[in-house]
């Protein structure tokens, strides 16, 4: 007659010391898949704010090369931008606001989606080489 420790349901309770064989297996890798996680969590978001800071950096460099690359024409073109939307009413600026979120999100997405085959390999290929070693 088996005893208690002996059945199915106690061998899952304590894995690695029942007489079950089908228990004989390596425990769940749970510091590897943390591991795992924060690397991709890290390397997604330094993907994600970099494309960020390239967005943003974008009407640096199209003001730069509108002016001539000159920063007496850079300042006089903003300052020309900047009276403008000063002088406009609220719905302009309402209008111009929205325009801008719209470019900023639309180059956001453009340059993300520009950089994203890259992020995937070097994530797979980081992985390939953690499986090799």
């Amino acid at each position: 007659m088996p005893d208690k420790t002996d059945t199915l349901f106690d061998s899952y309770l304590f894995l690695g010391t029942s007489k079950d064989q089908r228990c004989k297996r390596a425990p769940f890798p749970v510091r590897k898949l943390f591991q795992t996680s924060c690397h991709i969590m890290l390397e997604a978001s330094l993907f994600t704010m970099s494309s960020v800071l390239m967005a943003l950096g974008l009407p640096l460099c199209f003001f730069l090369i509108l002016s001539g690359w000159d920063l007496l024409g850079l300042f006089t073109h903003l300052d020309n931008l900047s009276s403008r939307y000063l002088e406009a009413d609220g719905v302009r600026r309402l209008a111009f606001s929205s325009d801008l979120k719209i470019i900023f999100f639309g180059s956001t997405a453009l340059i993300a989606a520009l950089r994203i085959p890259r992020f995937i390999a070097r994530i797979a290929g980081s992985f390939s080489k953690r499986s090799k070693t």
